[in-house]
């Protein structure tokens, strides 16, 4: 449910800001949402690479080798380097 209130919030934002200079785009808002979840994990202590890859995977969609799923593992890499 929490996630279906989140999604409504951000189609809102964005209709809310068609036709101003600056609108919001379903793909700026989606971005933002990946970083927060990624940023949650990153900060999560029972949450292991293994874990987080299948987040990437699955709730996200990237693919391995997918630059945006090298970006997420190179962020893993650099903050947890000893997991």
């Amino acid at each position: 449910m929490k996630q279906r209130d989140e999604d409504m919030k951000q189609l809102m934002a964005e209709e809310s800001s068609r036709g101003r200079r600056h609108p919001v785009r379903a793909t700026d808002l989606e971005i933002k949402r990946q970083f927060l979840i990624v940023k949650r994990l990153l900060a999560d202590r029972n949450c292991d690479r293994r874990k987080f890859m299948a987040v990437l995977r699955e709730e996200f969609g990237h693919q391995d080798g997918s630059p945006m799923f090298l970006k997420y593992l190179k962020a893993w890499d650099e903050l947890r380097p000893t997991e």
